[in-house]
C-alpha cells in the first residue's frame, strides 16, 4: 500500500486536483490494481498503460556501443554517454523523476557534421526499432518573437488556434519518442522559456488548453556554441580548431556554453537542469575521415549494383577524390558527403543517363584532364 502511495504522489506531482481526481475515477472504472497505480496515471497522461521503456531490448542496448560506431565514426566519449543516459533511464537508477520530468535530456555540442543528429537518430531507431518516433524541430525556423505559437499553437481567437501546436500535437500522437531540438542557440529566447517548462514540469499547455506530457520522451538539444567566439573588436573567431586536443575542446567548449548561457541569454537556470548531460563531440579526425569516406563511397557502388549495374572506380580517380574529400575537414562527414556527391554521384549520374544505363551493363569511371569523369562501358561478351 505505502509503495502505491508513494508511486501515485511521484506520478501525480506537479498536477492540478482535477488531474488527480480523474486519475482515480480511470483507476475505478479500468480496475486498475492499487500495485499498478503508475499505469493509471501513465494512461491519464499519455494514452497507454503498458510502457514501451519496458518492452525495449537490453540485449541490443547492451551491444549498441558497435552499432552506433558504424553510424557515428569518432565519438566514443559522445556515444558512451548517450547510452549511460538511455540505460539511466531504463532503470530508473540516479533518475529524478517526479512528476511529469522527461526520461532523459541530452545537449550535444560540437562542430558541424560530426554525427550529433545522427547520434540521435540512431538511439531512437534502437529504442523504438524505427526512426519514426524521432522528432526533430529545426530551431532556426523558430527565431521570431512569436514562433513558440508554432510549438503549442495559437491562442483562442487568433488564426490557427484549432490546429494546435508542431510540439504539442507531436507528444500527444507519439508519447514515447526522442524529441530533437536542432540548433538551440537560434531559437528566440521566449521558445527557451517553453524548454525551461518541458525540463522542470515535463508539462506544456497548447492553445487550446490542453496538458501535454513529456515525461515518456526523451529530450535532446544539439549546438554549435563554443565552436566560435567573439573577440576584442566583436568578430566571430574559432574557438576550437581540429589540431586542439580532444580534452581542450571540451573545456573550450563547455566554458563558452556556460558563458552563453549565462551572460548573453540570461537563463543559466537551463544548464542547471541539464546538468552533467552537456556531451562535447569531437573533430572529424582524419584517420575517421578516411572511414567515412569509404563506407561512402561503398554506398553509392552497392547502391548503384542494387539496380544490377556494375560499377568500378578507377584507383587513381579514387585517390584524387579522397584527398579533394580529405583536404577540409571544417564541415565533417556532411562536408566529405557534399564533395562526393558534387564530384562523384552527379557526374556519375549524368554518364548513366547519357549512356541508358541498364540492368547487366558494366563501367569503368576514370578521371580525365579537367577533372571529368568518364565512363567506359564494357563490352557484353
Amino acid at each position: 500500500m505505502e509503495d502505491a502511495e508513494s508511486a501515485f504522489i511521484d506520478g501525480t506531482e506537479g498536477l492540478l486536483l482535477a488531474d488527480m481526481n480523474a486519475i482515480a475515477t480511470l483507476a475505478r472504472v479500468e480496475s486498475v490494481p492499487i500495485g499498478k497505480i503508475s499505469d493509471a496515471v501513465r494512461r491519464y497522461k499519455v494514452g497507454v498503460t503498458e510502457d514501451p521503456w519496458l518492452r525495449i531490448d537490453r540485449e541490443k542496448i547492451r551491444n549498441a556501443e558497435l552499432t552506433i560506431r558504424k553510424r557515428v565514426k569518432g565519438q566514443t566519449h559522445a556515444v558512451t554517454h548517450m547510452l549511460d543516459l538511455v540505460k539511466r533511464a531504463m532503470t530508473g537508477v540516479g533518475v529524478q523523476r517526479k512528476g511529469n520530468r522527461p526520461r532523459g535530456v541530452a545537449f550535444l555540442a560540437g562542430p558541424t557534421g560530426v554525427g550529433k543528429t545522427e547520434l540521435a537518430k540512431t538511439l531512437t531507431s534502437l529504442l523504438f526499432g524505427d526512426e519514426s518516433a524521432y522528432i526533430r524541430f529545426d530551431m532556426s525556423e523558430f527565431s521570431s518573437e512569436h514562433s513558440d505559437q508554432r510549438l503549442i499553437g495559437a491562442p483562442p481567437g487568433y488564426v490557427g488556434y484549432d490546429v494546435g501546436g508542431e510540439l504539442t500535437n507531436a507528444i500527444r500522437e507519439r508519447p514515447f519518442s526522442v524529441v530533437l531540438f536542432d540548433e538551440i542557440e537560434k531559437a528566440h529566447p521566449r521558445i527557451l522559456d517553453k524548454f525551461l517548462q518541458i525540463l522542470d514540469d515535463g508539462v506544456l499547455t497548447s492553445g487550446r488548453g490542453d496538458r501535454v506530457y513529456f515525461s515518456e520522451a526523451l529530450i535532446v538539444f544539439t549546438s554549435n556554441l563554443g565552436i566560435f567566439r567573439e573577440d576584442e573588436l566583436g568578430q566571430r573567431v574559432p574557438n576550437v580548431v581540429p589540431d586542439d586536443s580532444f580534452d581542450d575542446i571540451g573545456t573550450k567548449v563547455l566554458s563558452e556554453i556556460q558563458r552563453h548561457f549565462k551572460l548573453v541569454l540570461n537563463r543559466p537556470e537551463i544548464l542547471n537542469r541539464i546538468g552533467e548531460n552537456i556531451i562535447v563531440f569531437d573533430f572529424i579526425r582524419e584517420n575517421v575521415a578516411q572511414d567515412i569516406f569509404d563506407q561512402m563511397i561503398g554506398a553509392v557502388l552497392d547502391d548503384i549494383a542494387s539496380q544490377g549495374i556494375s560499377v568500378e572506380l578507377d584507383p587513381p580517380l579514387v585517390v584524387a577524390l579522397k584527398h579533394r574529400c580529405l583536404s577540409d575537414l571544417s564541415n565533417g562527414g556532411r562536408g566529405i558527403r557534399n564533395q562526393i556527391e558534387a564530384h562523384l554521384i552527379n557526374p556519375l549520374a549524368r554518364g548513366m543517363f547519357d549512356q541508358d544505363a541498364k540492368p547487366g551493363d558494366s563501367f569503368l569511371v576514370t578521371n580525365i584532364a579537367d577533372g571529368e569523369l568518364q565512363l567506359h562501358k564494357h563490352q557484353q561478351s
